[in-house]
């Protein structure tokens, strides 16, 4: 069974050598009708990429990266792009971790060349012999399916790992990639990229990269925010902030099975399952969702924008109601909307592990089943497990172990078993949940 696309997962390699070995034999002279039975068994992520793939470059044996030095010099391309103005961020969250780890972050721009490649060296050597280098077009029309490009292509989080690559050079590589988005238009403005071996395609390295790609959207947001209040007390011309740059309204669904709308001066609003689900994913993207996307990320890749709009139909009022208006193209809320999710999301990537955890109850929704819902969930679940375990105080780090998720976690209670004090009276109640959970 083939996994919704998006989701960080083991990719069927066997099946990629199979196509490659299919596509090899065909030479590109079928059409495509043979081809498409030779991508058939692939997930649907990269069978969809490979399709287009095909059709731009006819075989693997032209994907190659091209220099685009000659069309715009790499400098000029850097200064150009918006996300010059996030590299501290990104730098801190995912390229310090990366050095000596095997691991490489490259930033493109928005059509798929890249900009910044950084990170652990050896790596960096091993990349350079596959033309996996700065000023390079790695989108899908020069390389075919590659994390960056096919990123792009989706206007999705995606991982690519080995012999599902396009290009037979870039096989030995593995990576995850997410696009980057501008917080007033809502447009990829260019794609954030893990490389490596097979750590880069991890269980929780999706999760990891879409919480960087959010901490750099909200540094965007605030840097549109104050471009905007300098623009309207005489400062230099700059473009202000959308109507929706501070919410009106906030959504709670963390810890809840049906979340809670709270607007200024009325009741709380407890939402139906699929409101509830539909809000909470408008609130993560304050740009908002188009919507393919939105109908995408709540009923997968069976989707029928048809049945998205009667649902959003019987929404509408009940926000009405609160003087709250959704309005499409795309679809977001337009006095603006925030969540306790976001909110939390927001302060890890700040580095704010205690605030996090204190504002944190329970995973997101977990009754849900609704792909969006569940890659958050996943998403804000794995991000703060690892930043309290690597980074917490000891209270902060107790406060996490009384969780409902972490019960099962013996990794967590043997972390806390090292910095807990001899005496501590929690040490024998964690010895005891580990040796109850390893027998």
């Amino acid at each position: 069974m083939h996994p919704q696309s998006g989701e960080s997962v083991g990719p069927d390699q066997a099946a990629a050598a199979s196509a490659h070995s299919l596509i090899d034999a065909d030479g590109g002279r079928s059409g495509g009708v043979d081809l498409r039975s030779a991508v058939a068994g692939l997930r649907s992520v990269v069978r969809e990429s490979w399709l287009r793939s095909l059709h731009l470059l006819g075989s693997p044996s032209n994907a190659r990266a091209r220099d685009l030095d000659a069309f715009e010099p790499l400098a000029a391309a850097r200064e150009r792009s918006p996300l010059q103005h996030v590299l501290p961020v990104l730098d801190r969250l995912l390229v310090e971790p990366a050095r000596d780890t095997g691991l490489i972050v490259a930033i493109t721009n928005e059509q798929g060349r890249l900009l910044w490649v950084r990170g652990d060296s050896d790596t960096l050597r091993r990349a350079e012999h596959m033309d996996f280098v700065a000023g390079a077009d790695w989108s899908e029309g020069a390389v075919g399916t590659s994390a960056p490009g096919t990123a792009l292509a989706s206007g999705r989080g995606v991982q690519i790992a080995g012999a599902e690559h396009f290009a037979p050079a870039v096989q030995l590589l593995s990576c995850t990639a997410v696009p980057i988005r501008d917080p007033l238009s809502g447009l990829a403005v260019g794609a954030i990229d893990l490389t490596g071996d097979e750590r880069a395609v991890g269980p929780h390295s999706l999760a990891l990269m879409r919480a960087a790609v959010a901490a750099a959207e909200a540094e965007m947001r605030v840097a549109a925010l104050l471009a905007g209040a300098a623009a309207r007390s005489g400062g230099p011309s700059l473009p202000s902030a959308p109507a929706n740059g501070a919410a009106t309204a906030k959504v709670s669904a963390l810890g809840v099975h049906r979340a809670r709308l709270a607007a200024p001066g009325l009741p709380l609003l407890e939402l139906s399952g699929r409101h509830g689900e539909i809000l909470t994913l408008l609130a993560a993207r304050p740009s908002g969702l188009s919507a393919g996307e939105l109908a995408l990320r709540l009923y997968g890749e069976t989707a029928k924008e048809v049945t998205l709009r009667a649902e959003l139909a019987r929404l509408r009022p009940l926000l009405a109601e609160r003087d709250l208006d959704l309005v499409p193209r795309p679809y977001r809320v337009a006095k603006g909307l925030t969540s306790d999710a976001a909110e939390v999301l927001r302060l890890l990537a700040a580095g704010d592990v205690r605030a996090a955890v204190r504002m944190y109850p329970g995973e997101l929704l977990p009754a849900s089943d609704a792909p969006g819902i569940r890659e958050l969930r996943a998403e804000i679940s794995a991000t703060l497990r690892d930043q309290v375990l690597s980074t917490a105080d000891t209270p902060t780090l107790l406060a996490y172990l009384e969780l409902p998720e972490v019960a099962q976690d013996s990794d967590a209670f043997r972390i806390a078993l090292g910095v807990l004090p001899p005496r501590s009276p929690a040490r024998s109640r964690y010895v005891a949940r580990i040796e109850s959970l390893e027998s």
